[in-house]
């Protein structure tokens, strides 16, 4: 598990350092990242989600990221110990049929790693996502469709509202 953060942790490095050194030379580069963080008095979540997109033209990009996330609750009403760690990555492509309009598709792989009341489990998470958002410069607003949504996935839902943010 530790070898698994430590090389997520440097892949991450390289590709941040390669795709700014890319970005200043020829602009063909560009980054995109998430963050989340939850808190209250039995839950506390954080998320972390950087990526780099290559754009072959105005209309059209690919682009990868990695992900990263931390959940953990302590429920003394509901009696429920939970903490769960998710980390991997994704691809997308990226498409502009109009100025404000993004379609994207994009394939996630997480690992994850739950306990829930002392019972450990392992397991991948994939998820195939075709999606739609209001585009504007440095960010976009949408929704996307997990078309592989089953009882296994970790979203709650098939249709998930997005925010990108763009540098």
């Amino acid at each position: 598990m530790f070898f698994y953060k430590k090389f997520l942790l440097i892949i991450l490095f390289f590709l941040i350092s390669f795709a700014g050194q890319a970005q200043k030379k020829d602009k063909k580069f560009q980054f995109f990242g998430g963050f989340g963080l939850s808190i209250n008095t039995e839950f506390f979540s954080v998320s972390l989600q950087p990526g780099v997109l290559y754009n072959f033209s105005p209309k059209f990009k690919l682009g990868t990221a990695l992900q990263y996330a931390y959940a953990k609750s302590n429920s003394n009403y509901y009696g429920v110990n939970y903490s769960r760690n998710m980390y991997g990555g994704n691809a997308m492509a990226l498409f502009y049929p109009i100025d404000e309009l993004e379609i994207s598709g994009e394939y996630e792989l997480l690992h994850i790693n739950e306990i829930y009341n002392s019972v450990h489990s392992n397991y991948w998470s994939p998820a195939l996502f075709g999606g739609v958002g209001y585009y504007a410069k440095h960010f976009v607003v949408g929704f996307k469709l997990n078309f592989l949504f089953s009882d296994k996935s970790i979203y709650k839902d098939p249709l998930i509202p997005f925010v990108r943010i763009y540098f």
